[in-house]
């Protein structure tokens, strides 16, 4: 690219997230209208006709029930949880919580078996007591896989089973790819990718087309690179064309508070422009999960997955138990052996990570 091609496209990108924060102010899907007086905001998940509010609970961290039941009394009544997180604590926790009060809550839940393995779905629907969920989400992490057909299959045989009124993908390695190939199968409802503001240039417009395809956008692990000032990125998060809620792990009755406040404030389009750059310079060096580490490996090991467990897990004091989980149950696992000494892995790195570092680590610490 020429450098007045460079220079066009950085300044599209800087104008776009000034534009993001000033859709605040300036009215359309963003405006200060949309916050309740005791609540975050609503909005509808594209063509899927539910309403869900701008930042919703992620139940990773398996929180007390007393704090899911406080977030959904907040108007943080839709609720994201798996039968995988924290080895079947956590969707156990959102049964109890929703306990009598199914008709208050929109729930999502992580699909983490084959899509023509009804018996394993029903378990799930079993576990949290529930007879339908609202939106379910196929776990995929593989850009030819999601043209699998499937999964539109199980897509539709479960819908018309009335078990899930809408189906997602969310993802976390070769995020983008993933999810942009989701939107090129034409039956997904939603997507929920894993997306940090430093990668605002890469995926916005993927969330221009998911917008214009009538496809809403979840956001999850929004909080690398944001150090403290996670609560003041809430806004500008929720100022991006196409975003639909913020999925976001809330420990104690505190966290849920500051969330839910935080959705209410104004985006101001400096303040974004310094949030982006502290995202950016933070995130240098760090695992975004694009994949290319993994593709690279001429032995097939799982390099992304390793240096997830190494590069967020293990940065985060709530994940460490997530780490040791993940590491284990990886499907190749991971040993010394499987892996040689070439650093072919990090000299593909496109963002610097150290990556042969973060595997030799993960072998030290959850081996």
């Amino acid at each position: 690219m020429n450098e007045a091609g460079r220079c066009s496209r950085s300044g599209f990108f800087k104008t776009a997230g000034l534009a993001a924060g000033a859709a605040v102010v300036a009215g359309g899907r963003v405006q200060a209208a949309e916050t309740a007086a005791a609540g975050p905001a609503r909005r509808r998940l594209g063509r899927s006709g539910l309403e869900l509010p701008v930042v919703s609970l992620g139940t990773g961290s398996a929180q007390d029930v007393n704090v899911i039941k406080f977030a959904i009394a907040q108007g943080m009544d839709f609720i994201h949880t798996s039968t995988t997180y924290k080895e079947g604590r956590a969707i156990r926790n959102v049964a109890e919580a929703i306990k009598g009060q199914r008709d208050k809550v929109l729930l999502g839940l992580k699909i983490t078996w084959r899509p023509d393995d009804d018996k394993s779905m029903e378990a799930a629907l079993e576990t949290l007591g529930v007879e339908s969920v609202d939106i379910a989400f196929f776990h995929i992490h593989d850009e030819k896989e999601v043209s699998d057909p499937k999964y539109r299959a199980g897509a539709e045989r479960w819908k018309k089973m009335g078990r899930f009124k809408a189906i997602g993908l969310t993802s976390h390695k070769e995020t983008s790819q993933c999810i942009a190939a989701a939107l090129d199968q034409g039956f997904y409802d939603a997507l929920m990718p894993s997306y940090a503001m430093s990668m605002e240039e890469e995926f916005l417009p993927i969330f221009k087309r998911a917008e214009e395809q009538g496809v809403g956008v979840i956001l999850m692990k929004t909080a690398r690179g944001l150090g403290g000032a996670y609560a003041d990125s809430v806004p500008h998060y929720l100022a991006t064309p196409g975003i639909t809620t913020i999925t976001k792990g809330a420990a104690s009755f505190q966290e849920v508070k500051q969330l839910v406040e935080a959705s209410k404030a104004k985006a101001d389009p400096q303040a974004g422009v310094l949030l982006r750059e502290r995202a950016k310079l933070a995130m240098g060096g760090h695992c975004t999960m694009c994949g290319t580490c993994t593709r690279t490996c001429p032995k097939g090991f799982p390099v992304a997955d390793v240096v997830r467990c190494s590069d967020y897990y293990l940065e985060n004091a709530a994940y460490v138990d997530t780490a040791v989980e993940t590491y284990r149950t990886l499907a190749r696992a991971p040993s010394p052996a499987a892996c040689g000494d070439c650093s072919l892995c990090e000299q593909a790195c496109r963002n610097g990570v150290p990556v042969v570092h973060h595997i030799r680590r993960a072998e030290a610490a959850l081996a």
